[in-house]
This record gives C-alpha cells, structure tokens and sequence, in this order.
C-alpha cells in the first residue's frame, strides 16, 4: 500500500486533513478557496489510493500511518 500513499498530493493531505479536525466540505471550500469539485475530487482520490471505503476510514487509515500531523 506504501506506493500508492506516497503519490497522495499536497491537496489530497490537506483535505484529509481538514477532515479529520471536522470540517465538512463547505467549511474546506470556505477555509481554502479551492472549488467543492476540486475538494470533491480530491478526497475521493485519497479515499482511492488508501483503499478506504468512506472518508471517515480514509482519515482513519491515513492517521495510522502517520500521514496527517
């Protein structure tokens, strides 16, 4: 799994991030300036590459692996 958690992107992180402190994707779009599909597209691809079902187990899994500070 390392490969492909070293190709999760600086935005990927950071929403994963934002995430895990409990912001939902307005509150990311509003802090961030980035467009909800950006945002959108960005968790799904973390979702995707830490082969995670939901975001609340991306966040889980990206935790464990010491990815989110």
């Amino acid at each position: 799994m390392t490969d492909r958690i070293d190709q999760l992107g600086p935005l990927e992180l950071r929403c994963l991030c934002l995430a895990a402190r409990g912001r939902t994707r307005l509150e990311m779009v509003r802090e961030t300036d980035i467009p909800m599909e950006r945002i959108d597209q960005a968790l799904e691809a973390a979702i995707r590459k830490l082969k995670a079902n939901n975001l609340a187990e991306a966040v889980f899994r990206a935790v464990r692996l010491d990815l989110l500070s």
